[in-house]
C-alpha cells in the first residue's frame, strides 16, 4: 500500500461555501430579520411618546410653579388674572395668564412657562389646539395630527361659585398612537 505525502495532495479540495451552507445562512438571517426589525422600526412612536412624557412633567412643574407665585400674588381665586414669572432677555416682564391659579389653556399661556416651541410649520417641536370651547389644549407633536392618539390633553382649572372651590387642571397623556 502506497502513503502520499502532504506534498502530493489531490487537487479536488473544496474551496467554498456549499449551496446548503449558503441556504442556511440565507434563512437565518430571514428568521433574525423577521423577529428583530418590528423592534426597530417603531423607533420614531416612542420616540414621539417619550417627549410627550417628558413634555407632561414639565408642564406639571411649571403648572405649580405659576400656582404658587398665583397664591403669592393672592390670585388663585380668581377666574382670570395674569401671574408675573420674572423678566426676559429684554427686561420685559414675563406675564403667564391663569384660569384659577393655573395656566389658561391657551397657546400664550404655554409660550410664557414652557420653553418649547409651538407652532403650524415643521421647525416646531409640538403643535398645539386651544379652539376647544370646553377649555382643553391639545399638544401634539408636528409629525401627527391633533386628531391622532398621539398627544397631551390639557384641560385648565374650574371652580364651583359660592365658596370658590378650585378643581386643578387634568393633564392627559395619549401615546396609544404613536
Amino acid at each position: 500500500m502506497k502513503t502520499q505525502s502532504l506534498n502530493n495532495l489531490p487537487l479536488n479540495k473544496q474551496a467554498g461555501f456549499t449551496l446548503v451552507e449558503l441556504i442556511i445562512v440565507i434563512v437565518i438571517l430571514g428568521i433574525l430579520a423577521v423577529t428583530a426589525a418590528p423592534r426597530f422600526l417603531n423607533l420614531q412612536g416612542d420616540a414621539n411618546a417619550s417627549t410627550l412624557e417628558g413634555l407632561q412633567g414639565s408642564i406639571r412643574s411649571g403648572m405649580n410653579i405659576v400656582n404658587g407665585k398665583s397664591i403669592i400674588a393672592s390670585n388663585h381665586k380668581k377666574a382670570t388674572a395674569t401671574v408675573v414669572l420674572g423678566t426676559d432677555a429684554n427686561g420685559d416682564s414675563v406675564g403667564v395668564p391663569t384660569v384659577y391659579g393655573y395656566p389658561a389653556a391657551s397657546e400664550e399661556a404655554f409660550k410664557a412657562f414652557l420653553d418649547v416651541s409651538f407652532a403650524t410649520n415643521d421647525s416646531a417641536d409640538f403643535n398645539l389646539d386651544d379652539t376647544a370651547a370646553d377649555g382643553t389644549l391639545i399638544i401634539y407633536p408636528n409629525s401627527y395630527e391633533k386628531t391622532d392618539e398621539c398627544r397631551i390633553d390639557y384641560k385648565q382649572a374650574t371652580a364651583t361659585t359660592g365658596p370658590v372651590v378650585v378643581t386643578p387642571p387634568t393633564i392627559t397623556l395619549v401615546t396609544t398612537g404613536c
